[in-house]
């Protein structure tokens, strides 16, 4: 697999994901700039990646998911997605409950399915 990066939504609702595989930190820092949103030096911090995977939001609200790339990274942006979509329902105010379960769910494979076409795609 080769390094991408690329932007998906949340579907019903009206916020975007930023998508990085096996991008540099720097890559990053600049395709998010060139969008003109100013990064604090916090959010820069917070997009460094010590592990397989970091799931960040921004100041701004932006939602930004980093894969290493490795043979089999799926388990790994599965973990992540979920954390895309803890911050996006954290957001909005929907609370992980019996009730709201069905709606993560959905969510989760709404935002999953999105990033899997667009890999398929390039």
């Amino acid at each position: 697999m080769k390094k991408r990066m690329f932007i998906v939504n949340h579907g019903t609702y009206p916020f975007n994901v930023l998508v990085c595989i096996g991008n540099k930190h720097k890559e990053i820092v600049k395709f998010i700039e060139k969008r003109k949103y100013k990064l604090s030096e916090e959010e820069k911090e917070k997009l460094w990646m010590t592990g397989e995977g970091r799931t960040v939001i921004l100041l701004g609200g932006q939602t930004i998911i980093r894969i290493d790339i490795k043979k089999d990274f799926y388990p790994t942006l599965t973990h992540e997605v979920f954390h895309a979509v803890e911050f996006l329902f954290d957001k909005i105010g929907i609370k992980h409950s019996d009730s709201s379960s069905e709606a993560w769910a959905y969510q989760i494979e709404y935002l999953m399915g999105s990033i899997l076409e667009k890999l398929k795609r390039k």
